[in-house]
């Protein structure tokens, strides 16, 4: 399995697709909603990472391995890419090379040294084996895993030399030792990929990207030091520099670097930048019918200039182009190297195709009818979900690489089917306003319960239903909802109103459950209660008064039997006396 150099943050990717639709191989997998890159797949062009909306696409770092060697005590050499002009304020290389010893390198020297050589090389090559034409420049690792992954049938093609970066990589070895740790810093992510490839390892020990020398620049608090004595502009009518490997970062930059004649460049030179552009012209190859001698690949539009990691966020490709200019222009050290000085530059290429499944069209029927499509008709071809056509798409879920759930019309309409449900048989009143409260939807019990049509008050304000609006200000201001609240809507219509606020999208949903008769059926039995309690009333009250004159009736006549019984036992005891 390939190292992967560039991962996705799952806490950042949010279901938007949008790398798979730019990603030209379709080497990204989505999973539960989450965009898997797939290393077998991927050719590090870096395209996701620069288009992700959310940042979600991480690149690795070799800050940490950079600060290892130098704690181990290792020489740290920096061979930086001819496109650094163009992403740092620089007149003089020797102003980068001041900047990376003020954070520990021990030397930098420039990758135009290797792309002078590698240029040279491919126009020998073109020269040498006619039997191989057109001749595929091999300088872009992106171009070269394009090619193997994708293209084997065309590797004949591709010349085998390797990149101005491992030619590089080896003249330092040679120079500083084994025990130098080689560093390249440049805009291409797919470096730290190239520099660990079997074939090519030892050349290259780590690869730092622009815009993570700028991140450490900045950390560390290193300012741009005036050129010293270099990069004056040349004067006037002087000749300039037989070298032009400063300007291979450009469109056509090795056809110049190779010293190409002007009739040879005119007729038989190809020069193509942009992934698009090179897919398109491997195509061409591919037909066997076009003629060409050298065919210049680059997969940043524009060039190197235009790396996914260039740092250099002001600006476009023009101005990246006038800063490279403006750089050669002025003079330079030398960064011709003799013959005889020369690494080895022959590389090995391999076929590294993945072998893809294929599927019947009774399987791919099967999966387009789960997202309703039985017509070509049904098939809209919209793209919404990263693939060009829903037949694609529908082969990249048999193989693993997408979900039902990423065709944007069918969750569409089945969320409108499923609203539509729950409209339709919800026994509550359901209504849904925006902020300003003007009505945006109700289910049709609530336009049963208000006697009008969705259609004629979509749009109108709330108060044209009813103006008892209070409880809907108030959840839209504070965002408190209001539960299971009884109100009295209209004259005839009382409701048990519940309204939330519906965060980020500015509208309120109320569910209003129709109470009315049985509020109605309430009052009649409060009536019905106050009835009985004042009846219930009159009749105690009825009762204690007889109670009241039966017992007054009874004290009477108690009083007097007792009276009679006490004269009578006086008359008896006085009888008893006798």
């Amino acid at each position: 399995m390939k190292d992967t150099v560039i991962t996705t943050n799952p806490a950042l990717c949010h279901d938007c697709y949008r790398c798979v639709r730019n990603c030209n191989v379709k080497a990204i997998r989505v999973k539960e909603g989450q965009a898997q890159i797939v290393p077998e797949l991927c050719i590090v062009c870096g395209t996701c990472v620069r288009i992700c909306p959310q940042k979600a696409k991480e690149v690795q770092t070799a800050k940490q391995e950079i600060l290892a060697a130098l704690k181990a005590g290792r020489q740290v050499i920096a061979s930086v890419a001819p496109s650094a002009p163009a992403c740092f304020p620089i007149q003089s290389f020797s102003q980068m090379e001041e900047a990376l010893k003020a954070l520990g390198f021990y030397a930098a020297e420039e990758t135009a040294v290797g792309a002078e050589i590698v240029a040279l090389a491919h126009r020998e090559y073109v020269e040498q084996a006619p039997d191989q034409r057109p001749v595929i420049t091999s300088s872009c690792p992106v171009v070269v895993n394009l090619i193997e992954q994708y293209y084997p049938d065309l590797i004949p093609h591709l010349a085998p030399i390797v990149s101005p970066m491992i030619a590089h990589g080896r003249i330092l070895g040679k120079k500083y030792g084994p025990e130098a740790f080689i560093v390249f810093v440049g805009p291409c992510i797919a470096k730290m990929q190239e520099s660990r490839a079997e074939a090519l390892s030892g050349a290259i020990h780590a690869a730092m990207t622009f815009a993570e020398l700028q991140v450490w620049l900045t950390e560390a608090g290193v300012a741009w030091d005036a050129p010293e004595g270099t990069g004056e502009k040349q004067t006037p009518g002087a000749k300039p520099a037989p070298e032009k490997a400063r300007l291979f970062p450009l469109e056509g930059g090795l056809v110049g670097t190779a010293r190409l004649s002007t009739d040879l460049l005119g007729e038989r030179m190809v020069v193509a930048s942009g992934l698009d552009a090179c897919q398109d012209t491997l195509e061409d190859i591919r037909t066997g019918m076009l003629q060409a001698d050298l065919v210049e690949l680059m997969a940043c539009k524009g060039g190197c200039i235009n790396g996914p990691r260039s740092g250099n966020e002001e600006g476009g490709i023009s101005l990246a182009r006038q800063r490279i200019l403006e750089f050669h222009s002025r003079r330079q050290p030398g960064i011709q190297l003799p013959r005889d000085q020369w690494p080895p530059l022959e590389r090995i290429l391999r076929d590294r195709q993945v072998p893809v499944q294929t599927f019947s069209e009774e399987q791919i029927r099967e999966v387009l009818h789960r997202v309703n499509k039985y017509t070509p008709d049904d098939e809209l071809n919209c793209g919404a979900c990263g693939y060009s056509s829903c037949r694609e798409k529908a082969v990249a879920t048999l193989r693993g690489m997408a979900e039902l759930t990423m065709c944007i019309p069918y969750m569409r309409r089945r969320s409108e089917s499923l609203r539509q449900v729950v409209m339709d048989v919800a026994p509550d009143s359901i209504l849904i306003v925006d902020n300003a409260l003007a009505i945006q939807d109700m289910s049709p019990s609530m336009e049963r319960l208000f006697h009008c049509k969705l259609a004629d008050v979509v749009g109108q304000p709330l108060a044209s239903l009813f103006i008892a609006v209070e409880d809907f200000l108030r959840v839209r201001d504070t965002g408190l909802p209001v539960i299971g609240k009884v109100r009295q809507l209209t004259e005839n219509v009382i409701v048990e109103q519940t309204i939330v606020r519906v965060e980020k999208q500015s509208l309120l949903v109320a569910i209003l459950r129709d109470i009315t008769e049985r509020e109605k059926e309430r009052k009649k039995f409060e009536s019905l209660r106050e009835e009985t309690l004042e009846r219930t009333r009159e009749v105690v009250g009825k009762q204690m008064r007889v109670a009241h004159e039966i017992a007054q009736l009874l004290g009477e006549t108690t009083a007097e039997s007792k009276m009679i019984v006490s004269h009578l036992a006086k008359l008896l005891q006085g009888e008893g006396k006798k």
